[in-house]
């Protein structure tokens, strides 16, 4: 199934939505996640007379099935399945379906706890949320919950991709529900092609909500950076400038500078190129190129780092890399604490955290020839 298929913008060179110039998550794309979208207003429930009303609805629907069931001896797990067709359903339910949808979800959440504990199969898992969000198209607990459920306790990816992309297109501004499809393909369909890609598309889309925490904008940037979805990524950033958030607005600010920066240092590469050409060696500073006219000067920082060159000719910011440090040196403390934690003392060595499969290998210091000091008496690293 290809992400597109439920009606929102498809992601790059996906057969089903035809080429695109901006890319996936351009701003046009974005519309579906973002200040362009009707709102819903807030899920409304009757009072105790609906709800008596709507539950003998229900009653007269379901009873038929309920007596069929008891005929043949169905099993625990089963016995929670009254599920009538969901076209009658509807129908039965006496315009009071947010209230019958709350009550099947519940219905559901039995369903998931006893199949949890006996046979682990989750059959009717599927048919189940979907009858719910049939019910209820903007019940978004139901398509999220229901999707982690689907791909983490039956295993089906694709039946919860197929259920959030239902959600997407009906709930525009939920962050949550591009979010969970995002990672699903990062997690449970990783092995299929343009995994990652897909991936960056649904985290963009949740990012450019402007209601998701800062870490997903984080990841989506990434991985689109990684996925050379440059458009997409400023796309992504400039709609968060709407963001009602002011630490989203002022992430997006920096973002969009960091991201003039990512421009001028493949410039920088080429520009020591030509210098090697000319001279024979790798430039050490951007003076360098100054005194051989080619360029007229340092080229602009706008978070105010510097640029150099590697002892390899390699061009490299301060601000990009002080931003790639900040992360990996996040890791090895996060894995530190957790040393600590468990042991009651601060690991001896870094290579201590690999050991106690704490990490799989120490993050490397992005800055060229640089490591890390480490010092055991107090757990800090530097």
């Amino acid at each position: 199934m290809n992400p597109g298929d439920a009606g929102q913008a498809p992601p790059p060179d996906d057969p089903g939505g035809g080429a695109t110039t901006a890319g996936p998550a351009s701003t046009k794309n974005y519309a579906a996640a973002s200040g362009g979208c009707p709102t819903f207003p807030a899920r409304r429930r009757r009072v105790l007379p609906g709800l008596v009303c709507a539950a003998l609805c229900f009653a007269a629907a379901v009873g038929s099935q309920l007596g069929a069931d008891r005929a043949r001896g169905a099993d625990r797990a089963d016995s929670v399945l009254y599920l009538p067709n969901e076209m009658l359903l509807k129908h039965a339910t006496a315009g009071l379906n947010t209230i019958i949808a709350d009550f099947l979800w519940l219905h559901c959440i039995q369903y998931v706890a006893i199949e949890n504990t006996t046979t682990r199969n989750f059959t009717w898992l599927e048919t189940m949320a979907r009858t719910t969000v049939r019910l209820d198209p903007h019940f978004k607990d139901a398509y999220r919950y229901g999707a982690i459920f689907l791909s983490a306790l039956k295993a089906d990816a694709e039946a919860s991709s197929r259920l959030l992309c239902i959600g997407i297109p009906e709930n525009p501004r939920a962050w949550e529900l591009p979010y969970e499809m995002g990672m699903n393909y990062l997690m449970n369909r990783r092995e299929e092609p343009d995994a990652r890609r897909y991936a960056a598309y649904y985290l963009g889309m949740s990012a450019a909500t402007g209601r998701s925490p800062q870490f997903v904008a984080i990841t989506a940037a990434k991985l689109q950076s990684e996925q050379n979805l440059d458009t997409v990524e400023q796309d992504m950033w400039l709609q968060m400038l709407e963001s009602p958030d002011k630490l989203m607005r002022d992430l997006a600010e920096r973002k969009l500078r960091e991201m003039q920066i990512k421009e001028v240092v493949p410039l920088l590469d080429q520009a020591a190129g030509i210098y090697r050409d000319k001279t024979g060696r790798w430039p050490e500073s951007i003076e360098d190129l100054q005194r051989e006219k080619i360029v007229q000067g340092p080229p602009p920082d706008p978070v105010g780092g510097r640029y150099f060159f590697g002892s390899d000719g390699k061009a490299y910011s301060t601000t990009l890399l002080d931003n790639q440090k900040s992360v990996m040196q996040g890791i090895i403390e996060q894995a530190i604490r957790d040393y600590q934690d468990s042991k009651s003392q601060t690991p001896q060595s870094l290579e201590t955290l690999v050991q106690e499969g704490l990490l799989t290998a120490i993050p490397p210091n992005p800055y060229p020839g640089k490591g890390w000091t480490y010092d055991p008496a107090t757990g800090t690293v530097e």
